[in-house]
């Protein structure tokens, strides 16, 4: 678990945008150097091994390179660390919402006759993520806690082996960049150590994933309008307009059917996807409780909960109804929707895609709550706006023997070109560098010299 602690340093600088004042790629080297303090034992080397088995792939060179060190010395990890990181898996539980907004894991395994056992929970509701991470050497505790959920619409079952690693694993190896923003620091910390765990579980065959398309949704949405709910919902173009939108939103997710419906994802799809993204005009603000409502109930049917799951599906839904006016007003809400406003001209636009076109732009310009101070209120989606932005954040940065002018021209035809994507190759550069680690500030200061 130190081990796990220390890999999880490396992890949360690789995703940081801030500037360390050393290259990226020295801070393991570095980080271990600390720790160890020049004092070389068998317990700094079993330290350095655990990490060569935990860490990320610059931090398994940095922690090989410092074991090297210690065995040109004499010094070797002591006998135990030859089975250290290499348990028996045991058994495994899943505890699920019947909305499908969540999931939590128990994994347990076996150092002889010691057991110990992982817990993982993913929140469905907006993207899929892990939303908490535990590890601990009492497993009827972790089973006590997440069978405890076990209320009227939560259920528990024991699982194989193979399906918890097929449900877990994809999640994990993205945790880096995907794990949920809100989650606890002592979370992140036992990353390392869960994925390891998650490594020594069997793998079944390739699982096939059902491609969901264009069409799909369509038909779904025309299921609804052809329903005797769709009665309910008001204006027939709003009614159209929100059943498109929940939707869309629904099956954004590779494998998984449009119209899944739940309280926690309504709220996502409400008050972060529809706040964030669409312009809506009076008629669709004035039909959004009963067109949603409408929607929910057939989507709940369609999918299958009963009588008392839907009630309280509904009871829910009116809290984000009655703050739903105050989320689309806020100033935060409206700058988001200037990231996309040109593209999310359609209520089935595709939401992936969607998120794909934001995640760059907010790339090329910095959300409000991260640009310079007295930048926050520009317009995203104002080109002269986005000049002022980037001129208070590379205005003054070093430009070697470049001339200030061509450096602010360079830097602003950068940020125009991932704005519009125009050429892609810029883009496409811009995640490799991300990849290697590089910072965000970095990579357009590189990609405008």
């Amino acid at each position: 678990m130190q081990a796990s602690v220390f890999a999880s340093l490396v992890l949360m600088a690789d995703r940081s945008d801030e500037d360390f004042g050393v290259p990226a790629e020295e801070i393991p080297g570095l980080l271990i150097e600390s720790a160890i303090e020049g004092r070389y034992t068998p317990e700094s080397a079993a330290f350095c091994r655990l990490l060569m088995f935990l860490g990320s792939p610059a931090l398994k060179a940095a922690a090989s390179k410092a074991l090297e060190e210690h065995t040109d010395d004499g010094i070797y990890p002591p006998d135990w660390v030859t089975d250290a990181g290499r348990p028996l898996p045991h058994r495994a539980w899943r505890s699920y919402s019947v909305f499908g907004d969540e999931e939590f894991f128990v994994i347990t395994f076996n150092y002889g006759d010691a057991e110990h056992a992982i817990l993982v929970g993913l929140d469905l509701t907006m993207l899929p993520c892990i939303g908490v991470l535990r590890a601990s050497p009492d497993p009827d505790k972790l089973i006590k806690v997440v069978r405890g959920r076990d209320e009227p619409f939560e259920r528990f079952e024991e699982i194989t082996l193979t399906e918890a690693r097929r449900r877990i694993e994809g999640l994990l190896a993205r945790a880096d960049e995907d794990l949920d923003p809100d989650v606890s620091n002592s979370s992140f910390m036992c990353l390392p150590i869960v994925r390891s765990r998650i490594r020594r579980l069997p793998a079944g065959p390739p699982h096939a994933t059902v491609t969901y398309t264009a069409a799909h949704r369509a038909a779904a949405v025309g299921d609804f309008l052809r329903s005797p709910l769709a009665a309910s919902a008001g204006d027939a173009d709003a009614a159209r307009f929100w059943a498109e939108v929940l939707t869309g939103y629904s099956g954004r997710v590779p494998g998984e059917a449009p119209a899944h419906v739940g309280p926690g994802r309504l709220e996502a799809a409400l008050r972060w996807h529809v706040v964030r993204t669409f312009t809506l005009t009076d008629a669709q603000r004035e039909s959004l409780q009963p067109a949603v409502t409408a929607w929910s109930r057939w989507a709940a049917g369609r999918q299958g909960l009963d009588d008392a799951a839907t009630a309280r599906m509904l009871e829910l839904l009116q809290k984000v109804f009655d703050d739903f006016g105050s989320a689309y007003d806020s100033p935060g809400s409206i700058a988001h929707r200037g990231y996309v406003r040109d593209l999310a001209v359609t209520s089935d636009v595709d939401v992936a895609w969607l998120a794909e076109c934001r995640a760059r732009r907010e790339f090329a310009v910095p959300r409000p709550v991260d640009r310079e101070p007295g930048r926050e209120v520009l317009d995203a989606a104002d080109q002269d706006h986005r000049v002022v932005i980037s001129i208070s954040e590379f205005g003054m940065c070093d430009t070697g023997l470049m001339p200030r002018k061509e450096w602010v021209q360079a830097v602003n035809r950068v940020v125009e070109e991932l704005w519009h994507d125009d050429p892609p190759t810029t883009w496409q550069t811009a995640q490799r560098l991300r990849a290697k680690g590089m910072a965000r500030h970095d990579i357009i200061h590189s990609l405008a010299t």
